[in-house]
């Protein structure tokens, strides 16, 4: 069976687990069980609480998305038959897995593609205590995803003297450029909360659309 993406490559799928760097962990964290009893949208009902990695293989064929949304790309098609490990999984069920592909520019939760929740897959491994990512990409939205730290400023000008860094793990949402080759990037969009300014472009490591970027002044 083969994995079906739109150039038509065969990839095989890989375990994978992405962290964000430098981020504390949360206090209590969420698992798939906790997604099945309280995910107001479909959601996997069985997912085995066994040993081992979560292998999940296709009873059909399965479209999947380079992030959690059926809005956004789709990277390509799970052949029925074919299994992946899925290494995390969204808040509203969708499961993650590294597609195992060079993926120089991306790091973290961007790394994953995504099978929609309660799509039909068979289960084996311990799949109840995946964990759920803190923060997914939204479908048509350009990230700034740091492969180094990044200052940001209050202004698009270096005088004006940092404001905050985007370290390696930190993404934010890119809302504007400015003519003079500035980026207004967002961190409360993305993972970021504390971090909203200007960065040059020249230090821009883009994911997603980011071919029309809104102008501002």
């Amino acid at each position: 069976m083969s994995f079906r993406i739109p150039a038509m490559l065969t990839v095989v799928a890989a375990v994978v687990a992405c962290a964000l760097p430098g981020r504390p962990a949360p206090t209590a964290t969420p698992t798939a069980q906790m997604i099945v009893a309280t995910s107001a949208g479909p959601t996997p009902t069985s997912l085995p609480s066994g040993s081992g990695p979560c292998e999940a293989q296709a009873e059909v064929d399965i479209p999947v998305y380079t992030r959690p949304s059926p809005a956004a790309d789709e990277f390509g098609v799970l052949s029925a038959g074919m299994g992946v490990t899925i290494t995390g999984l969204s808040s509203d069920g969708w499961l993650g897995f590294d597609p195992g592909v060079a993926q120089a520019a991306n790091i973290g939760v961007f790394r994953l593609r995504w099978i929609p929740a309660g799509a039909e897959l068979s289960f084996t491994g311990d799949c109840a205590s995946l964990p759920v990512e803190p923060w997914v990409p939204e479908a048509g939205v350009c990230y700034q995803m740091s492969m180094e730290p990044v200052d940001v400023f209050p202004v698009p000008d270096p005088a004006s003297g940092s404001a905050g860094t985007l370290n390696v793990g930190d993404f934010a949402a890119v809302d504007a450029r400015t003519p003079s080759g500035w980026l207004l990037v967002n961190g409360f969009r993305a993972n970021a909360p504390e971090i909203f300014g200007y960065i040059p472009e020249a230090a821009a490591n883009f994911d997603g659309p980011c071919d029309s970027i809104p102008p501002i002044e």
